[in-house]
Order: C-alpha cells, then structure tokens, then sequence
C-alpha cells in the first residue's frame, strides 16, 4: 500500500523539483532599464527628474534614466554630449554637496 502510494506521488515530486530547478534564480530587477536611448532631447522637453544607474554585475552599461514634466520616461546615451553634461552635473552636484 505505502509503495503503491509513493509509486505514485515519487514522479510528481520529481516534476515539482525539475520545474523549480528550471526557474530564473535573478531577480526581476537584474537587468539593464534602458534597451534603447537617445543622444538629443528636443528643447521642448522639459525634464523633471534625472537618475542615473552606474554599471552593476548584472547590467554593464552606465544609464541615465530621464523623467519629462508630461511623465514620460525615456533613456539618454551616456556618450552623448547631453548624456556626459548630465552626468558632469551630477558629479559637480555630489561634490558640492560633500564640501558643504
């Protein structure tokens, strides 16, 4: 009786277990935000918030994150001319901040 049971209940715990061992073990947030970016704001876009992610294990790219007044989201290339003043701003910013 104990055999015919575990006969029957050994193959779907051995399921259970290859489809957990399947799963992605990495967050959800372990990848790069920005898939596609752009080197120029139109002067009509006003920006509101800017964040900027440095290069992390799971995403290599440093990515400026900009949020518009209308909420908007869109992402700048750090090698831009606009993307290398922002993150010039930034750091000036930061260094202020700590003298003071």
């Amino acid at each position: 009786m104990v055999s015919k049971l575990l006969l029957n209940v050994l193959p779907f715990i051995v399921l259970c277990l290859a489809f957990a061992e399947a799963q992605p073990r990495l967050p959800s947030q372990s990848r790069c935000k920005c898939i596609e970016t752009i080197n120029s704001l139109h002067p009509s876009m006003k920006i509101s918030n800017v964040k900027i992610l440095l290069k992390q294990n799971f995403c290599e790219n440093v990515e400026i994150i900009v949020t518009l007044r209308n909420g908007r989201r869109t992402c700048l290339n750090p090698k831009s001319e606009i993307g290398k003043n922002i993150i010039n701003y930034m750091e000036s910013m930061k260094r202020t901040t700590k003298e003071n």
